[in-house]
């Protein structure tokens, strides 16, 4: 995400993908409050592979010292100097060029302190090690939501643009510059095409996970995976019961983390644990949310083909997986 430089005031900022400059405030991203500054007075914006400014003022824009005409443009580089109108005024400084991202804009410190969060779909905050909550893209609705770790039964929520993120006694404010989500539209595959086979330990002290579609993918040993194939006996339970599939493996979060034997922390670092493991593994899959849903404090395994074996014997198996 490109950002200036506001030599006057000594702060800095992101710029949107169509980024305005001008004197009429309500109407402009970035307002100029100078009597000879055109109410719009200019546009930046990102072409695809260059960030490019126009000038749309009646008394010019200035690059570098290189008057700009009214519609006259050109592509930006780091280092740019920008003023609008006169150039005795101390105008903006071009110091990142990079392309528009979604991210976390650090609001304690300038970035050249403390670097922006560029988000890619899943982020434990502050880190893995020590999170206090996780951010993830949702495909259904294009938006990403924030998910608190520590509060049992509050509900992931959405973040528009220019929310307040807080964590570890730090402020960000939420940035969202993608038209579209992380996952591309060419993406074809679902996640609900691929057959998950729980390989577990028969101490079920250990329980490694492929996926099966066309051809294997081995996603090794890891202890969420004995969360997701909990989740997938319910769930296999309630199919034998003759519950329909969407009413299939609905279990209450509280009653899951007791059967885990963890706390309702350490459970939702799992669970985002998992969710982030698929997505790195699949980046193109669709459907990434139905890996773990959730509704009215109940959770479930939303991926509708699975097995499990415990040593070499297959113990469950839901209905429409090939046996």
């Amino acid at each position: 995400m490109a950002y200036l430089l506001d030599v006057t005031a000594e702060t800095y900022f992101p710029l949107a993908p169509h980024h305005t400059f001008g004197r009429l405030a309500t109407s402009v991203d970035t307002h100029i409050d100078k009597p000879y500054v055109s109410k719009l007075h200019a546009a930046i914006e990102w072409n695809g592979r260059h960030w490019r400014i126009k000038n749309l003022g009646l008394n010019g824009t200035w690059i570098n010292g290189v008057s700009l005409g009214q519609g006259d443009s050109r592509d930006l580089v780091a280092g740019d100097e920008i003023h609008f109108a006169e150039q005795s005024d101390p105008g903006f400084k071009v110091i990142d060029i990079a392309a528009p991202a979604d991210m976390l804009w650090p609001l304690d410190k300038n970035p050249l302190q403390t670097a922006p969060i560029y988000l890619s779909r899943y982020h434990l905050l502050p880190d893995a090690n020590t999170p206090e909550l996780a951010l993830f893209f949702n495909e259904d609705s294009q938006h990403w939501r924030r998910e608190p770790l520590h509060q049992q039964h509050e509900e992931p929520f959405e973040l528009n643009d220019g929310d307040l993120v807080q964590f570890c006694n730090s402020h960000w404010q939420f940035v969202r510059a993608q038209i579209v989500g992380p996952t591309e539209a060419k993406a074809s595959r679902h996640i609900n095409d691929y057959e998950f086979i729980f390989n577990m330990s028969l101490d079920e002290e250990t329980t490694q996970l492929e996926l099966h579609h066309q051809q294997t993918l081995d996603l090794a040993v890891r202890t969420h995976h004995y969360l997701l194939l909990q989740l997938a006996r319910h769930r296999a339970e309630d199919a034998t019961r003759g519950l329909d599939s969407k009413s299939q493996g609905w279990v209450y979060a509280d009653q899951l983390a007791a059967e885990l034997g963890l706390d309702s922390t350490h459970m939702n670092i799992q669970i985002f644990r998992a969710r982030k493991q698929l997505a790195d593994s699949l980046p193109d899959a669709l459907g990434q949310q139905c890996l773990l849903e959730r509704r009215g404090g109940k959770i479930r395994f939303g991926c509708e083909k699975f097995k499990i074996y415990k040593g070499d014997k297959l113990t469950l198996a839901s209905s429409c997986c090939s046996q």
